[in-house]
């Protein structure tokens, strides 16, 4: 039986996280991390706990003792990292310099999956490759950055055992509508139910994003953590760029509406990045990943989710 440390475990990801790790391993021992006072995921146990607190997670981590790691706990909006730069920054690093430092103080065989961000690759107008140079442009990204070079760093310096991801956006049911696609549905959920009227904000829509389904992500994540060498970092993407426009497309067609679409310039970003995609050779040739879900099944997925 197989223990897991999971932090953020009540994000968007965790939940899926869990869900597939008990599909393959149903007598995994799961315990969850997070900031919230209880957790409503199933089969688990579960702590309140600021990572910042660099005595508790020390404490936590000597007294579980986990096989794996896996750290989704991050503030994880570039749009606030801009608002709270040094928030972002210190927030993210303590957190995971914590967590890796118990397990060295601890003397742990742990195995940590170290979630990172494409955004850490800056601005390029083709597929982005993981030897690519890492050209970070937001306070966000740099502190992505910083986790990735400290996993490294105690790799090399304290021999801990440390996975990489760069992931690319991901979305699914039950992802917050402060990110786009959901935003983007919400809004044509209501106008197709005739909740709101016929008038959908949108910023810049021609702009193109790789997007992979939730689901497949936790796959990925699952076989970074129990195939991958140690010290390798992974794209977690689809390899294909997809402009928002399509997906209002499709999403309005799934509905059978034909939307009455306004730009908003409030939700214009200043020299918005037309084309972010990245490569995922790698992750498919040595990890035998395969994304799964297509985008037109995740957008009927989601509108699925809806109590309508």
């Amino acid at each position: 039986m197989k223990k897991y440390f999971v932090t953020g475990i009540n994000g968007f990801v965790g939940g899926y996280f869990v869900d597939y790790v008990f599909s393959v391993e149903p007598d995994a021992d799961i315990f969850g991390l997070g900031i919230e006072e209880g957790t409503k995921i199933k089969n688990i146990q579960y702590k309140s706990v600021n990572l910042c607190d660099k005595q508790m997670v020390y404490k936590e981590t000597a007294k579980y003792k986990p096989d794996y790691i896996v750290h989704l706990a991050a503030v994880s909006s570039v749009a606030k990292s801009w608002g709270s730069p040094a928030e972002c920054f210190l927030n993210n690093n303590a957190c995971f310099l914590n967590l890796v430092d118990a397990v060295r103080q601890n003397k742990l065989s742990t195995r940590i999956l170290s979630v990172g961000s494409s955004e850490e690759y800056g601005f390029y107008d083709e597929p982005m490759k993981e030897d690519f140079v890492l050209h970070p442009k937001s306070p966000y990204s740099v502190a992505r950055l910083s986790q990735e070079y400290l996993s490294k760093l105690y790799v090399d310096r304290f021999g801990l055992d440390i996975v990489m991801t760069r992931s690319f956006n991901h979305i699914g049911p039950g992802q917050s509508t402060q990110f786009v696609i959901p935003s983007f549905i919400d809004q044509l959920v209501k106008i197709a139910d005739g909740k709101i009227e016929n008038k959908m904000m949108v910023g810049n829509i021609d702009v193109a994003r790789d997007f992979t389904d939730v689901r497949d992500v936790v796959d990925a994540y699952y076989k970074i953590l129990k195939k991958a060498p140690n010290r390798q970092v992974y794209n977690v993407c689809s390899g294909k760029a997809v402009k928002l426009r399509e997906i209002i497309d499709n999403t309005s067609k799934q509905l059978g509406i034909k939307p009455n679409i306004v730009v908003d310039p409030a939700r214009v970003r200043i020299n918005d990045v037309k084309l972010v995609v990245g490569d995922n050779t790698k992750i498919k040739q040595e990890l035998g990943w395969q994304p799964k879900y297509m985008l037109q099944q995740t957008i009927a997925d989601i509108i699925k989710s809806y109590d309508r």
